[in-house]
């Protein structure tokens, strides 16, 4: 048996691990993680069972043990350590004019790495300002330039249907998102309706995509003749998930019918 733990940092990032059959951990313990060589401290989320370990799990991080009292109290360090790291930060880029925008700053547990997430139009050179706060921070530096929808994931925020952000709630990969899906659903192609917080297209364009492109396989293209219960007339519009088609005929007239009530012409 391998047991499977889940673990939330701080920045709500979850971690799958694996654990110490022996190890006495339970839901909603504290932790230290081992990830890749880097300490993180974080409470456990879930935890769970498997029969026998995947090689997959090889690479998964490693708990070390359940939080001690002093590992409580230097979590609770770090937090002031971050706000000085953060402004430390922020003062940097100020100083030395740099075109870039900071996103996050987070460190490892036991301090020795600290990694700056930001957004850039154009290559940075920030050589300086990272020996910089090396040696104000006691740290090792990692510059890790982000793209604008990793930004919005960790930032967060609140999308147009009001709730939380996919990305920084529950999405944790991004897939391609493409105009045709705003046209497959015959959405307006304004910008502001169909982007999201981060300026690219909603992630949300994608969930629906394959039910409107299902459903369109019924009805006829935009333009097409077809034949209705007052004759001939020419597709206008359609209302992809109603099945209705809207329609005019020869003489100017605009009716809307079910798309079991028209049927293509083939020429």
């Amino acid at each position: 048996m391998v047991r499977v733990v889940n673990v939330r940092l701080d920045d709500d990032v979850e971690l799958k691990c694996v654990s110490p059959a022996d190890l006495a951990i339970h839901e909603n313990d504290y932790c230290v993680v081992s990830a890749g060589k880097v300490l993180q401290f974080g409470r456990v989320s879930r935890l769970a069972e498997e029969d026998a370990e995947t090689p997959e799990m090889k690479d998964w991080p490693k708990v070390l043990r359940r939080a001690t009292l002093q590992d409580q109290s230097r979590a609770r360090e770090n937090a002031a350590y971050l706000k000085m790291a953060t402004h430390s930060c922020e003062r940097k880029i100020e100083e030395q004019k740099l075109d870039m925008q900071l996103v996050s700053v987070q460190h490892s547990f036991d301090r020795k790495l600290v990694t700056i997430s930001y957004t850039a139009a154009e290559r940075v050179e920030f050589g300086e300002m990272v020996k910089d706060l090396a040696s104000e921070l006691q740290a090792r530096i990692e510059m890790k330039q982000i793209g604008v929808r990793d930004a919005a994931a960790l930032v967060g925020g609140m999308g147009p249907c009001g709730r939380s952000l996919c990305c920084c709630s529950w999405l944790k990969e991004f897939e391609a998102v493409s105009v045709r899906m705003a046209k497959n659903q015959r959405l307006s192609l304004n910008p502001n309706t169909i982007s999201g917080v981060c300026g690219r297209l909603k992630c949300c364009l994608r969930y629906e995509n394959a039910c409107y492109c299902d459903l369109a396989k019924n009805l006829p293209r935009d333009g097409a003749a077809v034949t209705c219960p007052e004759g001939k007339a020419y597709v206008l519009d359609k209302n992809v998930l109603a099945q209705r088609v809207r329609v005019r005929t020869e003489d100017n007239r605009i009716y809307e019918f079910s798309v079991d009530e028209i049927s293509k012409i083939v020429r």
